[in-house]
């Protein structure tokens, strides 16, 4: 659990993150490196409580299996959730990362993704992808790694790593719109304004 830790704060620090959740430092430059963190402009489509700033949390206690991942539109709110199966009873969400990024990349190798969009999202969150405990590895995640909704804002999602405990996800957008997280023990969901 401790070379998992690891692997993610590295990760979310390669992002332009920091160890600690709470923090609030600026991005450093580079290819993977996210987008500054200004706000455009409040419109009339903005959700109450909507952020383009990095949001970052939970614990990496709970290290759940990821089960599914589910898109919708309903009532001017486009969701993109991925769901979690936790053991026991944990009171966080397993830790993740989410931020705005100049381009998309895979886990461990740094090859570009192309995802459709104008601007992109990226989804990191320390969870169980695959089972290890046998002989072979098992899939435990078995839907798509790639969807094309076509929402008026949600463009494309697309995994883009499970490496080493933690699972990677993109979000193609159609114009850089600022969103909310609900992060649960049992999920963690963006929520964007249709525009």
């Amino acid at each position: 659990m401790r070379r998992i830790a690891a692997a993610f704060l590295l990760l979310a620090v390669g992002c332009g993150g920091s160890a600690d959740p709470a923090a609030t430092s600026s991005p450093s430059p580079g290819p993977t490196s996210p987008a500054p963190t200004v706000s455009p402009s409040p419109t009339s489509d903005d959700l109450e409580g909507a952020s383009c700033r990095k949001h970052r949390g939970g614990d990496p206690a709970n290290f759940p299996p990821f089960t599914e991942v589910s898109i919708e539109s309903d009532d001017g709110v486009e969701r993109v959730e991925f769901r979690f199966e936790p053991e026991g009873d944990p009171e966080q969400p397993p830790w993740y990362f989410v931020s705005f990024v100049d381009e998309l990349a895979t886990d461990g190798e740094g090859a570009p993704v192309e995802v459709a969009g104008e601007a992109f999202v990226l989804v990191s969150f320390m969870a169980q992808g695959v089972d290890l405990s046998g002989e072979e590895p098992e899939p435990i995640y078995t839907g798509p790694t790639e969807f094309a909704p076509g929402l008026s804002t949600v463009l494309e999602v697309e995994q883009t790593g499970d490496f080493e405990g933690v699972v990677s996800w993109g979000i193609g957008l159609s114009s850089k719109t600022c969103f909310v997280v609900d992060a649960e023990p049992d999920r963690l969901r963006l929520e964007f304004p249709a525009v």
